[in-house]
Parts: structure tokens; C-alpha cells; sequence
């Protein structure tokens, strides 16, 4: 069958007819008696409505539901607490007011059926809760680990109970098959009014706590409060979280180093199933106004609770790792209209540092701040990438055209304005090597060293070798003058050139510069008489 042909089928019928059970007048099964013992084992109080949603959300109506309760409060084993509203679920029998006689058969319109006897106007839905014998039977339909706690005498007598009705609504809003989207976990993943003990001899309850790990919820706290509440009372909760999260116990079967036995946190003890990144996350549930009186309450809270749920390492004045949440608490907010009206699933959470709504799961992986940190990070990168990129451009040789950190000692490279050092010194060796080589072109135009017959210059590369042009009465190369010096002798003496051998040079080879040489040669260094 295609996925077209599936989504035209019908969605299938809840049952409205049941076997009813002989045993009770209200004819309830011992399985629907086992869900509702089960639902306020876990609630303590609840409406039919809340129940019915919990314990038997595929019937179509919740009088089987109803009818459960009527027998267990026959068994002793559930009673009324009140409605909803606060009045009476019955007239008051003290009212002496007129009693309206019942309508007439005949005074009805034909076909007009029989009006139903309600209850009074406004009087609300009526709650129901365990008595003790109740409480005793509903242990027994949780797990065995479950501590059930008591039977909340005070809920209900009077009141309305509000806040319980609350936590009723988020945890039906969450597990309830009936709530749109997909539920999340069911009535046994539930703990309500779950202590958390602190110092002083006090208590830190949290309304509801959620284990579904299968449902990828491994746990989640739930506070739920009313608008009446001002953002600090609501602050001052986190602030004790805060506390019970920073106590600690001593292991001595700590595999670790001894000296950090003592530095356990207690609260892995009670929740083990929690991530190792942070601490357990916290959803605050609000309701009691409209969109924008919560909207402004979630800002309130989230400005006082600000150091419990930032990174552990960012601060004002530090930049440290954004994503590092291992001491923070996360925590998340919806409107619990919101999440009645579309599910745990949809797009209702505000995580603390976020700045979107967002699905349940993204909030607690805290995906949207991550996703906008890291842009800002890859963007902030990026920059300083131009940045350093536009220096680096700045450093090319004008020369070789290459740039700071293409050397291997960047003190070799160029400002941008000069050559640098490796251009420089090829540039010297340049101008060096022709002015050697003019030096050797010069030397080359005049006769060789009168001793070796050698360049007069001096061995080509050599370390002798000149760089000058050798003065125009040299006649011997530098090697040959160090040797003559070594060897005790002294400068090289040449007679002095006749009239005669000058003029007849002149005429032979007016070119040759050998006389002029000698003749210079002599008058600096003249042969003197032995006499």
C-alpha cells in the first residue's frame, strides 16, 4: 500500500461499548480500576477528564473512567476532594432556599428528552483522589523502586487546587495519547512532588519529574507556576536547584584519584541517566495569563537566573569556551496553553540564551545557540582570516613578489616597501659580480703580472682576487706580492725605461699601456745605484 493509499484510510474508531464487569455496580474492569489506581498513585489528585486521558485515553467518552472511580470510592479506596472551582460539588443540604419541583411529563414538548440533573453553576469538575487504603493499592501498580509518598490531604479542600491542576495538564500534555504530536513517555515515567534535600532541613520539591529515555527525554525537571507568582519567588527556585546540584558525597569505591572521592555530586546518585555535559534540565511550565504576560515573565526569570544556565567559562570578563555547559543548568520555557494545544514535540520552548522557539529536543541540545555561536565564531574567523590574508598582502616583496609567510624566518621578509633580505643580498651579488667583472675587463686591457703571467688582478674567485682596478704602476698580481713579501724579498724594481724604447713603443704599438706602466712603476718605485 503507497504512502498516498495510508493517509486516505480513516483513522480508526475508539470504542464506545465495553464489557462491563458484574462484580461492580458502576461496572468497571479490573484493568481500567489498575490505570486509575496507577494515574494517582502518581498525581494524587485529578479530574475525571485528567484520569480518563492517562488511564484510558482510547475510550471516546470518560464515563467508564468515572464509573471506575465511583467503585473504588465504594471500595473505600478514592474519594472526592472538591471541584475545580473551589464550591461544592452538591447543593449545600443547609441551603433552606425552595426546592424547584421536577418538570412535569406532560409539561415537555413531544420528542424533548428528559433534562439530566446537573450540578450547580460554576461549581467545575469534580477532583478525585486516594485515601489511604488507596494509596496503598496504587503502590502496587508502580515499580517496586517508586517511593508514592503521601496522599495530599490539603489539595483540593476548598481551593480548586490550581497549581495541582497544572501539573495534571503538563504531565497529560506530555504523555497523553490523546495530545497532539507524539507523547513522551508514559504515567510510570512520572514522579510528582519529587524532594530534593539541602541543607538546613530543607527541601527543594520539583512538580513533576521525567524519566523517558526511550522516548529520548532521559530526564527532565518540571516546574510548573502560575502567573500570580513574581519572577523573583520563581528565581529563588533555581537559585536551590543550584544548590542541590553543587552538593557533593563521599565514595571511598571511587575508581578515581582518593582526594577527589569527596567531589561526587550528589545528585548523580538520583539521576544517573542525566548527560555528563550539564546538569539536569529544567522546564518551567507557565500559565495563568496571556501570550504576553508570560512572554514577559520568561524574560524576568531568565534576566535573574542568567548565571545558572550561561556557560560555565563565559563570563564578562573571560572569552571562554561558549559551548562548555557542564556546570549550567539548562533551562527551558513554554506556555502550558501552548503545549496543550500543540504537544511536547512542536516548536513551544524557549531555551534560556536561545533566541527562537523551538522543539523540544533542539532546546535541550541547546541547538539553535550553537548553531548561532559557531556562526559568529566561523564569521569572527573568517575575519581575522581577511585580516591576516590583507597583511600578509601588504608584506609582498616588490621584488620576488612573495609574502611574510612564505619564509621560513619571517625577519627575512619584506615591509612591502623594500626588497627583502634575500632579494637584497641576490641584488648585492649582482652588482658585486659586474663590478668584478668590470674589474676583470680593466685588468684585461693591461699586461698580465710580470712574475706568474697571470691575470693582473689576481686568480679569478679566489680570495686574493681584486675588487679594485690595481693602481696604474702595478706590475704584479697580489699573490705574487704576498709571496715576494713571504719569501724576505723586496717590491719588484724595474729600470727605468729609456727615451728611446718609449718612442719606438709608441710607433710599434701605440695601444700596448706596458711602457706607461713601467714607466710609472719606476718613478714610484725607482731602481736606486748601488754606489
Amino acid at each position: 500500500m503507497s504512502q498516498d493509499e495510508d493517509e486516505q484510510q480513516p483513522a480508526p474508531k475508539k470504542r464506545v461499548h465495553f464489557v462491563r464487569a458484574k462484580a461492580y455496580q458502576n461496572g468497571s474492569t479490573g484493568p481500567l480500576r489498575h490505570s486509575i489506581l496507577q494515574v494517582l498513585g502518581v498525581l494524587k489528585v485529578a479530574t475525571v477528564k485528567q484520569t480518563w486521558l492517562l488511564a484510558q485515553p482510547d475510550h471516546e467518552h470518560p464515563n467508564t473512567v468515572a464509573g471506575g472511580l465511583r467503585d473504588l470510592m465504594k471500595n473505600k479506596l478514592t474519594e472526592q476532594r472538591g471541584t475545580t472551582s473551589g464550591l461544592p460539588s452538591k447543593p449545600d443540604p443547609s441551603d433552606t432556599g425552595p426546592t424547584p419541583a421536577p418538570e412535569p411529563k406532560s409539561a415537555r414538548p413531544k420528542g424533548t428528552p428528559k433534562r439530566k440533573p446537573v450540578r450547580p453553576v460554576g461549581a467545575g469538575a469534580v477532583i478525585w483522589g486516594l485515601t489511604d487504603l488507596g494509596l496503598d493499592a496504587a503502590k502496587s501498580t508502580l515499580p517496586s523502586s517508586r517511593k508514592v509518598g503521601g496522599r495530599a490531604r490539603s489539595v483540593g479542600r476548598a481551593t480548586g487546587a490550581p497549581h495541582a491542576m497544572a501539573v495534571n495538564d503538563t504531565i497529560v500534555a506530555f504523555t497523553s495519547p490523546a495530545t497532539p504530536g507524539t507523547p513522551i513517555g508514559t504515567i510510570t515515567d512520572w514522579v510528582t512532588e519529587a524532594p530534593h534535600p539541602l541543607p538546613g532541613d530543607r527541601t527543594q520539591f520539583a512538580d513533576a519529574v521525567l524519566t523517558a529515555p526511550t522516548d529520548g527525554i532521559p530526564l527532565l525537571l518540571v516546574e510548573v507556576d502560575l502567573h500570580n507568582e513574581t519572577p523573583a519567588f520563581i528565581a529563588e527556585k533555581f537559585d536551590r536547584y543550584a544548590e542541590y546540584f553543587a552538593l557533593t558525597y563521599k565514595d571511598p569505591t571511587h575508581e578515581g584519584h582518593h582526594c577527589e572521592a569527596d567531589k561526587l555530586p550528589t545528585w548523580r546518585r538520583r539521576y544517573p541517566m542525566a548527560g555528563p555535559d550539564s546538569l539536569p534540565p529544567i522546564a518551567l511550565v507557565l500559565a495563568g495569563a496571556g501570550p504576553r504576560g508570560l512572554n514577559n515573565l520568561i524574560d524576568k526569570v531568565k534576566d535573574l537566573t542568567r548565571k545558572h544556565w550561561r556557560p560555565t567559562s563565559l563570563d564578562r570578563w573571560s572569552h571562554g569556551d561558549p559551548f562548555d555547559f557542564t556546570g549550567s543548568i539548562p533551562i527551558l520555557a513554554c506556555h502550558l496553553d501552548q503545549l496543550k494545544e500543540h504537544g511536547p514535540r512542536a516548536e513551544i520552548w524557549w531555551r534560556f540564551g536561545a533566541n527562537e522557539w523551538q522543539t523540544l529536543d533542539d532546546a535541550l541540545a541547546h541547538t539553535e545557540y550553537r548553531a548561532r555561536v559557531q556562526a559568529r565564531l566561523d564569521d569572527e574567523a573568517q575575519d581575522a582570516h581577511n585580516a591576516k590574508e590583507k597583511r600578509l598582502e601588504a608584506t609582498r616583496c616588490p621584488t620576488c613578489d612573495r609574502r611574510a609567510d612564505e619564509f621560513d624566518d619571517q625577519r627575512c621578509a619584506s615591509d612591502g616597501t623594500k626588497p627583502c633580505r634575500d632579494c637584497r643580498q641576490e641584488a648585492a651579488a649582482d652588482a658585486a659580480e659586474k663590478k668584478q667583472q668590470a674589474v676583470r675587463d680593466a685588468h684585461a686591457k693591461r699586461w698580465p703580472c710580470w712574475t706568474c703571467k697571470g691575470p693582473l688582478g689576481g686568480a679569478f674567485d679566489s680570495g686574493l682576487e681584486l675588487t679594485e682596478e690595481a693602481p696604474a704602476e702595478a706590475l704584479e698580481c697580489p699573490s705574487c706580492e704576498i709571496d715576494r713579501r713571504n719569501n724576505g724579498l723586496g717590491r719588484l724594481l724595474l729600470p727605468k725605461p729609456t727615451f728611446s724604447e718609449r718612442r719606438q713603443a709608441k710607433k710599434q704599438t701605440p695601444d700596448d699601456p706596458w711602457w706607461e706602466m713601467r714607466l710609472l712603476h719606476a718613478e714610484k718605485w725607482p731602481v736606486r745605484s748601488s754606489n
